[in-house]
């Protein structure tokens, strides 16, 4: 994670967005988060995370895919 004021995002645009790609930024303006700069595509590898977690503990899901699962992960 990472925060930055609503001013330094603006005069440092590109460097942020490049950050972004992989971490969640956190926008702030007085102190407060107003916004989050995220890229979806990292939100998706959090929900597949979660996924081979809980397929982990789910005996009906055979070895060989949580392999492929897990396999797909370290991929990214």
């Amino acid at each position: 994670m990472c925060y930055v004021t609503a001013t330094e995002l603006k005069n440092n645009l590109s460097y942020y967005l490049e950050k972004s790609m992989t971490e969640d930024v956190f926008i702030t303006k007085n102190k407060k988060v107003i916004s989050v700069l995220s890229n979806p595509q990292l939100k998706a590898l959090y929900e597949l995370k979660a996924l081979v977690k809980e397929t982990k503990k789910d005996s009906s899901v055979n070895m060989s895919d949580k392999d492929i699962i897990i396999e797909g992960i370290e991929k990214r």
